[in-house]
């Protein structure tokens, strides 16, 4: 980040840096084929990117320090920063439940999130309860449960919709799935990964028809 130990400064004036993060965060949406409500916090998590004021200042600690071993101690410095910011977010916290901790996630070193994958990790995308915030003449609830509000958690955890993929993921992944247990098992392996990728596919593609045939 070129002259970042010159203009560190001005990351303290509120002004700046909202208009420099808004840059950076289209930038992210893009990577992660995210839609625009996604919240500024869960966009750079999901897009393994820290905060603009975060790197900066990581920089000019880099520049201020100099020596060459310093660069790893700095950047665990900037991965505290981040994981203590993003322990306090008021928003994206469905985000914050399935990917609680920032350096696991971050230095994973397999795969990219897809379109399909960042709706299940944002829980922004072809759910009734998402709609609804835009339109509130639309239901919220599922379709095929009564009372039951169709959100992220419900269509790829609950929902009888989608059992047989449910169960096909599973037996593949020898572990049923759970918010609390699907980032830690696509993060083991890249075959994992590629398997609940392909999951959240099967899954959106549906919704995404079901949303089209409405």
């Amino acid at each position: 980040m070129y002259g970042a130990p010159i203009w560190r400064c001005a990351t303290e004036t509120q002004a700046y840096i909202c208009q420099a993060e808004a840059v950076l965060r289209q930038a992210c949406l893009r990577m992660i084929s995210g839609r625009p409500h996604v919240s500024y916090d869960a966009t750079y998590l999901i897009a393994g990117v820290p905060l603009l004021a975060l790197l900066v200042d990581e920089r000019a600690r880099i520049f201020q320090r100099r020596p060459e071993d310093v660069k790893e101690e700095e950047r665990r410095e900037t991965l505290r920063r981040w994981q203590d910011r993003w322990d306090r977010a008021p928003k994206g916290r469905w985000t914050h439940w399935l990917i609680p901790n920032i350096e696991e996630w971050v230095e994973r070193g397999h795969e990219e999130v897809d379109y399909y994958l960042t709706q299940l990790l944002s829980e922004h995308g072809f759910f009734k309860s998402h709609n609804q915030r835009y339109d509130n003449t639309l239901s919220a609830l599922c379709p095929a449960c009564p009372n039951t509000i169709e959100d992220a958690e419900h269509v790829f955890f609950r929902c009888p919709r989608f059992q047989e993929e449910m169960e096909r993921l599973q037996q593949v992944l020898q572990e049923e799935i759970e918010p609390d247990n699907i980032v830690r098992l696509i993060l083991e392996t890249a075959g994992n990964w590629l398997e609940v990728a392909s999951f959240a596919q099967s899954v959106v593609s549906r919704l995404r028809q079901e949303a089209q045939e409405i």
